[in-house]
C-alpha cells in the first residue's frame, strides 16, 4: 500500500473515532454513557480475544458481563443493588466457566480480572462526564491524552535513542516519554485556562496524565506482545482496535476523575 493510501485509510479512521467520540461527549448523558457502554461491551471482546491468542481458554462472556456489570457499578454509584448484581455476576460467571470440565480456575480468573479492569476504568471515564463542569474535565482527560500521545510520537521518532521499556514496547523512549509530559501539561494548561479549571490546575493534570497514562499504553502492549499480535483488533481501518484507542485514556478517565473531586 502506497504512503498516499496508507495517509487515507489513517485519516478515515481517525474520522471514525473523532467525530462520535465529540458528538457523544458534547450530547452529554445519556448518550456519553451509552456511547461508552458500547466502547467497552467491544474492548472486552478485544481483551479477551487477545487472552486466547496468548493460549488461555478464557471466556468472552465473562470478560463481557464483568466488564459492563463494573462499568455501570462505577459509574451509578446511586443504585446501591448494582453491587449485589456485581457479586451475582462473579459467581454465575465462575459456575458458567467450570461447566466444561477442561477449562482452569486461571482461565475464569484472567477473564474476571479484564472485565474488572476495563469496566472500573472506562466507568471513571464515563462517571467523569456528568460531575460539575464535566464537559471540561473530560474535555481535559481527552486533550492531554491526545497531546502526550503526540508529543511522546513525534519527540521519540526524531530524539529518540534510550529505550523506555524495551522487552514490552521497543519503539517508545525516554525522550519521547519527557516530550509526551510536556505537551500533556501544556495542553491541561491551556484547557485549564480557557475553562473554571484554572491554568494551575489543568497544568498539574495534565503533567499526571502525561506522567501516568503511559501505564495503559504499556498494559495493553505487554498482553499484545503475549498473544503476538500487532492490533487488539481491526475495527478502526488504519488504527487497530477499540483497545488501541483508549488504553492510555482509561488511565487518564481516572486520574482526572479523582483530581476534579479534590478540587471540588
Amino acid at each position: 500500500m502506497s504512503k498516499l493510501n496508507t495517509f487515507t485509510v489513517r485519516l478515515f479512521g481517525s474520522i471514525l473515532v473523532v467525530v462520535p467520540t465529540i458528538v457523544a461527549v458534547v450530547l452529554g448523558d445519556p448518550w456519553w454513557t451509552a456511547f461508552f457502554a458500547v466502547v467497552v461491551f467491544i474492548g472486552a471482546r478485544e481483551l479477551n480475544a487477545l487472552f486466547c491468542a496468548a493460549g488461555h481458554q478464557s471466556s468472552v462472556r465473562v470478560t463481557v458481563l464483568t466488564a459492563l456489570a463494573v462499568f455501570a457499578g462505577v459509574r451509578f454509584p446511586e443504585w446501591p443493588l448494582l453491587l449485589p448484581v456485581l457479586s451475582l455476576v462473579m459467581m454465575g460467571s465462575f459456575a458458567l466457566h467450570l461447566r466444561h470440565a477442561d477449562r482452569r480456575v486461571g482461565d475464569w480468573a484472567l477473564s474476571f480480572a479484564g472485565g474488572l479492569y476495563l469496566g472500573w476504568t472506562a466507568g471513571h471515564l464515563a462517571e467523569l462526564r456528568v460531575l460539575d463542569g464535566g464537559l471540561w474535565w473530560l474535555g481535559l482527560a481527552i486533550g492531554a491524552t491526545w497531546a502526550t500521545d503526540s508529543g511522546a510520537y513525534l519527540v521519540g521518532r526524531s530524539l529518540g535513542r534510550h529505550k523506555l521499556a524495551p522487552r514490552i514496547s521497543p519503539g517508545k523512549t525516554w525522550e519521547g516519554y519527557i516530550g509526551g509530559l510536556i505537551l500533556g501539561a501544556a495542553a491541561g494548561a491551556a484547557i485549564g485556562a480557557a475553562s473554571s479549571i484554572g491554568l494551575f490546575v489543568g497544568a498539574f493534570a495534565g503533567a499526571m496524565i502525561g506522567a501516568l497514562s503511559v501505564f495503559g499504553d504499556l498494559i495493553e502492549s505487554m498482553i499484545k506482545r503475549q498473544a503476538n499480535a500487532k492490533d487488539s483488533g481491526h475495527l478502526i481501518p488504519g488504527h487497530g482496535g477499540v483497545l488501541d484507542r483508549i488504553d492510555s485514556l482509561l488511565w487518564s478517565g481516572v486520574i482526572i476523575f479523582y483530581i476534579a473531586l479534590y478540587v471540588r
